[in-house]
């Protein structure tokens, strides 16, 4: 399981957030553990994908992909 990060950027853009350091100090984390949510080489925390999710008053569902869809 990952994030969309790709849904993350579209909804950033919605809401005129400019870069990854910007949402990470909207979220209060910082832009490194922002880095390792949105990263394929790790499997974020249900609360971190809660805290984005909250934030763009969307569903946790929206915005994850399944790994295993590239095999």
């Amino acid at each position: 399981m990952s994030i969309d990060k790709f849904k993350v950027k579209e909804l950033m853009a919605k809401k005129e957030i400019k870069n990854q350091s910007e949402l990470a100090n909207l979220l209060g984390i910082s832009k490194n553990q922002l880095s390792n949510i949105l990263s394929d080489d790790f499997d974020p925390i249900k609360s971190n994908v809660r805290k984005i999710a909250d934030f763009f008053e969307i569903s946790p569902l929206s915005i994850i992909k399944d790994n295993k869809e590239k095999d």
